[in-house]
């Protein structure tokens, strides 16, 4: 009967070069080419909770407005919720982006 190998699963110490440019074999490398890179900006505007009411009727109508640049997103906007629920994804084009503050 064989043996089975035995497989060390405990666990190890590593360290990686996680920062910045390296040389390695004659091409130079980043930290940034463990991942893919995106073609895009992508903002997920998800909810808002306990919002305060801004009326007399002590309601908001929220809306959430996404600023890049010269470039805006606006959300669908909801009547007498203080609890809205948006999920709605915004996408920036990278090649496109003329600032480097998004504003919310």
């Amino acid at each position: 009967m064989q043996k089975s190998p035995q497989f060390d699963y405990s666990l190890k110490e590593t360290n990686p070069h996680l920062d910045g440019w390296k040389v390695t074999r004659d091409k130079l490398t980043n930290t940034y080419d463990l991942v893919e890179q995106m073609q895009y900006l992508y903002v997920q505007v998800v909810k808002a909770r306990d919002l305060p009411g801004k009326d007399v009727t002590s309601s908001s109508d929220p809306y959430v407005e996404v600023k890049l640049g010269n470039y805006k997103g606006t959300t669908r906007h909801f009547e007498k919720k203080s609890n809205p629920e948006w999920n709605q994804v915004f996408s920036f084009y990278r090649d496109r982006i003329q600032a480097s503050v998004l504003e919310v």
